[in-house]
């Protein structure tokens, strides 16, 4: 058996947590990528979450092969629940997660902790990412960014502006490209027996982020739409149905929760103001209910599925004052208050048909 103890004193312990199930064709070279990091001073938490296949004995033989690793067998109860599990137990000065699935690049927990060290005051550090549907080539490992740039650090409400405005421009609303200081993680926990919880996760958590970095370093493999797992884009419409139902109500309860807040003299969450952040929450749902993931509204038969289930959060969403310096975002949030029937099957097929004929006279930019 391999021990580290003599590495404690000098390096601070960080926590990785990965939920298994049903990946025995990749649970090796997850668990390989955190074996082998260059950094050493590992907690490497495994939660069996009643996988039915051989999982739970690949990772009982880690453990007996490495004693940073760490076994929690479980029954199933979904991501959230193993990862739950894992944060009730880990004692690490610094948290990250890894899908079972995935894998990461192996000086990804060094760099982290290089970030942390030259800026004490940083409790969220963020990397990036390779997309296995990108179909460009495999660039793990490699820095993308721009070294001038580097040392940009935003506060919470920057952060939150910045997740909600540009969505997807320089934050994910995902746990395993990040590392985050054990502090900021106290009373934050993943919200069980839903999809889109990690959304759910960080937009409660950003407000309380004191300082946040970027770091464009591609650290780390992300499998997308493999067969089974809970982001399989290739889903049935039903189940994308059921999932983006699932996203809507998360994010209408975070509204009702800040304005039950607001109406009991609340004024500020962390560093933002309760209107503001619950105009960012707005700004989300909006943004689902115009362009649903994996539900292409180019289809007529897929807005009149959508119709059903999208109403009663269109009509919660326009029921409310909403600003946004998305102008796409207002004018539909315009068309949807005067008459959603009109903006599904009038308004949309129109603008399908403008941006079509753009294309075709080569004036789209």
């Amino acid at each position: 058996m391999n021990t580290y103890a003599n590495i404690a004193d000098s390096q601070p312990l960080v926590s990785v947590i990965i939920p298994v199930y049903k990946v025995e064709d990749y649970l090796a070279e997850c668990i390989d990528s955190v074996i082998n990091q260059t950094y050493r001073n590992l907690e490497i938490i495994l939660v069996d979450d009643g996988s039915p296949d051989g999982c739970g004995t690949m990772c009982d033989a880690y453990a007996a092969q490495d004693d940073r690793v760490r076994v929690i067998h479980k029954t199933n109860g979904g991501q959230s629940s193993a990862r739950n599990a894992a944060l009730e137990v880990m004692t690490g000065e610094f948290i990250t997660f890894l899908d079972s699935d995935d894998w990461m690049y192996r000086g990804t927990i060094e760099g982290y902790m290089q970030c942390f060290a030259k800026h004490p005051e940083l409790d969220l550090v963020e990397s990036g990412i390779y997309f296995t549907s990108s179909g460009e080539p495999c660039n793990v490992g490699e820095y993308i960014g721009d070294p001038q740039a580097e040392d940009r650090l935003l506060t919470g409400a920057e952060l939150l502006h910045t997740f909600s405005v540009n969505m997807y421009s320089v934050s994910m609303p995902a746990p395993w490209n990040k590392c985050y200081r054990r502090e900021l993680l106290r009373g934050h926990r993943f919200v069980e027996g839903r999809v889109y919880e990690d959304l759910e996760f960080h937009l409660r958590l950003y407000p309380h982020v004191k300082s946040y970095l970027r770091w464009e370093q591609v650290n780390y493999y992300y499998r997308v739409s493999r067969p089974g797992s809970t982001t399989d884009h290739n889903s049935s419409i039903t189940k994308n149905l059921s999932q983006l139902h699932d996203c809507c109500e998360i994010l209408k309860q975070i509204v009702l929760d800040l304005e039950k807040q607001k109406s009991e003299g609340v004024l500020m969450v962390g560093a933002v103001s309760v209107e503001e952040y619950r105009n960012y929450v707005l700004t989300w749902l909006m943004t689902f209910l115009q362009d649903p993931p994996n539900c292409p509204l180019l289809h007529s038969h897929m807005r009149r599925k959508l119709m059903p289930v999208l109403r009663p959060y269109v009509e919660f969403v326009v029921s409310r004052p909403f600003h946004s310096q998305r102008k796409g975002l207002v004018l539909a949030h315009r068309m949807m208050g005067f008459s959603y029937p009109l903006y599904m099957h009038v308004f949309l097929p129109l603008l399908f048909k403008y941006s079509k004929l753009k294309k075709k006279l080569g004036l789209s930019r």
